[in-house]
């Protein structure tokens, strides 16, 4: 773009008006705000009926809006009282929140370019990991006493669901859901090796050994970084070092970050693998279905001494409400998709649904007579029963679900710094976790699992693009210090209430590729609303500060952070 081009932007810019205040505004930040959510939306128009979402809105009116609806938000959960699968504090607000949203993921990391081994009971190649492009890279078999590589598994055998559910609620891309029900880490690569025995039964720590062995083997040739191991052992640790222990301990030694599930059973005992040294061991976290800290609770986990007598769990993820995918063509997928299709059908529709053979043949007779009315209450009271959150999806929990959350922040922070070592990426982890100041600290470990710093410890630690810069926004006594790291953008400006809202007031420069820093001058005391506006190549992002978890929501499924600037 050219000089003469950024001026006749910006001054077209000062010329614009907000449709719905009448505030000076920028024309780029009107179009961004033409998407807003629904429940900010309806906000928006409860003062200003005339004022249509497409006509855009400035941020003050959009912080406004979002005010407005967190004020309505009860302190105890509506579940129940609105029928819903999951918990939430609003009427106007009824979504099961995506994991990277409520987990504050760096969003410019997704695992790239990382290996990531998973060893579950089985899986299956759901559209989430194969479209619009396969990333698996193998699929090997480690039942037998000698593995196998078994490329075809698509039969959906039903000890698949678990792997599956880990797998993706680490890496899935959300394909099935439009990308809403992604993991953090989905551009990851994959390796699966299916784990357990040809007896079919309980999966036990030689088994755990077997399939662990195999990965170790085949470390170089596929370059995993990060092991998964949602499965437990059989004897809880009495503070000796198991056999799978050791081989935990070998495979943390030459580079792989092992993370394991700490179980669920809410006692004071650890398994192997979870009971080993290096593992980065997880226990469970219930957010609530929320990114507030202040909704946090513990989930009943396992805790103890693991062996050599070392505290676990390390740190705690959520381990409740999170979304995943159901196992294709079993009985519970396709109860999830017929009952999907009954609850969002309209009344005549659901009148003729309910007149067919496979209507009578799911329902009683005394169903199939109730008013239509009692009829969606009888298919949301199965759906919350069920856990359907979506015609594909579930939400699931223990800390099966919480290991992977971690192993994907674990994968954030290698595409961050690929020199970090395992023993690097437990103590970045441990140190930048959230205790939870109410609870016992033993079932918490380190506290809450903080992805945003983690990864900005992982740009920080020694060969990090940002070794040399402080976490932003840095205030000092006559200046605000901003960095930003991007390795696609091509400019960046920090945008916020101090200068009201203009776009092209405040660049950042980039200082070595991707890093983007800033100084401003120090406005006078008070509370300021910020984004970054992101130029890309054709494209414009409206981006929070990731580093910065002081923050609002922004009505697009994002965030605006806030810069406290004290006396």
């Amino acid at each position: 773009m050219s000089v003469a081009h950024r001026r006749a932007s910006s001054a077209a810019a000062d010329g614009v008006f907000c449709p719905r205040c009448g505030r000076r505004t920028d024309a780029i930040l009107l179009a961004f705000n033409r998407q807003l959510e629904a429940h900010i939306v309806r906000a928006l128009q409860t003062q200003t009926p005339q004022w249509k979402p497409a006509q855009g809105a400035c941020p003050r009116c959009v912080l406004d809006a979002v005010t407005l609806t967190r004020q309505q938000r009860r302190a105890e959960s509506m579940q129940h009282e609105l029928q819903l699968p999951y918990p939430v504090y609003s009427r106007a607000e009824r979504a099961l929140l995506a994991m990277p949203y409520r987990m504050h993921a760096y969003p410019q990391f997704t695992g790239r370019g990382v290996v990531m081994a998973f060893l579950d009971s089985g899986f299956y190649p759901h559209p989430d990991l194969t479209k619009p492009y396969n990333r698996i890279l193998t699929h090997v078999d480690a039942t037998a006493r000698e593995p196998v590589e078994r490329p075809r598994f698509r039969r959906p055998a039903l000890t698949s669901w678990h792997g599956l559910m880990t797998l993706c609620v680490a890496a899935g891309n959300g394909f099935l859901s439009e990308g809403k029900y992604r993991g953090i880490a989905y551009n990851t690569r994959l390796v699966l090796v299916k784990t357990g025995n040809r007896r079919g039964r309980a999966i036990h720590e030689t088994d755990i050994y077997r399939a662990l062995t195999w990965a170790l083997e085949q470390q170089h040739h596929f370059n995993i970084r990060v092991v998964n191991l949602s499965v437990g052992g059989d004897f809880p640790s009495d503070g000796t070092l198991t056999k799978l222990d050791d081989l935990v301990e070998e495979a943390s030694a030459r580079g792989m970050t092992v993370v394991c599930a700490v179980g669920n059973d809410n006692a004071e005992r650890v398994m192997p693998p979870a009971s080993a040294p290096s593992a980065l061991t997880v226990g469970g976290l219930d957010d609530g279905n929320s990114w507030e800290r202040g909704r946090f609770r513990l989930y009943p986990s396992n805790y103890g001494r693991g062996g050599q007598n070392v505290s676990k769990p390390d740190v705690i993820a959520p381990a409740r409400w999170v979304p995943a995918p159901m196992l294709p063509q079993t009985w519970v997928y396709n109860e999830g998709q017929y009952l999907w299709k009954l609850l969002h059908a309209s009344d005549d529709e659901l009148e003729k649904l309910l007149q067919t053979r496979k209507a009578e043949n799911t329902f009683k007779k005394e169903t199939l007579a109730l008013p239509l009315e009692e009829i969606r209450a009888t298919l949301r009271a199965r759906m919350i029963e069920q856990k359907y959150i979506h015609a594909h999806y579930q939400h699931a929990d223990g800390t099966s679900m919480a290991a992977p959350l971690v192993s994907a922040v674990a994968a954030q922070m290698l595409e961050a710094n690929p020199t970090l070592t395992p023993a690097q990426i437990k103590s970045i982890l441990r140190e930048t976790a959230h205790p939870l100041e109410q609870f016992s600290r033993a079932p918490q470990g380190c506290g809450a699992l903080n992805a945003a710093h983690a990864v900005a410890r992982a740009l920080r630690a020694p060969n990090g693009a940002l070794a040399n810069f402080p976490l932003s926004p840095q205030i000092h006594s006559d200046s605000i210090e901003f960095t930003y790291y991007d390795v696609k953008a091509q400019r960046v400006a920090a945008v916020g209430e101090w200068n009201g809202w203009r776009t092209h007031a405040h660049y950042l420069y980039e200082r070595a590729p991707g890093v983007w820093h800033g100084v401003i001058p120090r406005p006078p005391r008070g509370r300021y609303a910020y984004k970054f506006l992101v130029e890309r190549e054709n494209q414009r992002l409206w981006r929070d500060d990731p580093e910065n978890l002081d923050c609002i929501e922004d009505g697009l499924g994002g965030f605006y952070s806030w810069l406290n600037v004290k006396p």
